[in-house]
């Protein structure tokens, strides 16, 4: 019930991704996933979940923190496509822009997602998502399951593109 799914919530194929904000090839796989549910929109639904890489990527933690503060007002997904869009990777992104990110993804209530960023209100969501991506299997960014309509189980590791991914949907 906490997922954030993109895509038909009863689709028979799921693919579950652990991805980083600041990660530079999560952001290219951004774009390919929403091109994956674009193209098979009956068929695949797309659950996204934290994995920020600490050692690498100070700024993920807090910005997978704010995406959480703007999905409590309906907007995760606009969220987290405005940050990869603005984002140059790497920690290039000036945390102070997050009001404004969270403005252009349409969060209607700035103060309530401002004193949530600063509460770490979903802190320990993000520290589960994390945890269970590592239970999964995952060592890098991003990390994909692909789960099929009997439950088998593909991983996907790193930015795979878009044909990848599609034969991997079509052998299923």
């Amino acid at each position: 019930n906490d997922d954030h799914i993109r895509g038909k919530a009863d689709a028979k194929i799921t693919i579950l991704e652990y991805s980083d904000l600041e990660c530079p090839f999560c952001k290219k796989f951004h774009d390919t996933m929403n091109q994956v549910v674009a193209a098979n929109t009956d068929t695949v639904r797309w659950v996204y979940r934290h994995f920020p890489l600490d050692g690498l990527h100070n700024q993920a933690r807090p910005e997978a923190e704010a995406s959480e503060c703007a999905a409590e007002q309906g907007k995760f997904w606009e969220f987290v496509d405005e940050i990869f869009k603005r984002t140059p990777s790497n920690d290039g992104l000036d945390l102070t822009t997050l009001p404004d990110i969270a403005k252009t993804a349409g969060v209607k209530d700035i103060n309530k997602f401002n004193e949530c960023v600063s509460a770490k209100k979903f802190a320990q969501a993000v520290q589960d998502d994390s945890v269970d991506a590592q239970s999964a299997g995952g060592r890098g960014t991003p990390y994909s399951i692909l789960i099929g309509p009997n439950g088998q189980e593909i991983p996907i590791n790193g930015a795979l593109p878009l044909e990848s991914i599609q034969s991997a949907i079509n052998s299923l």
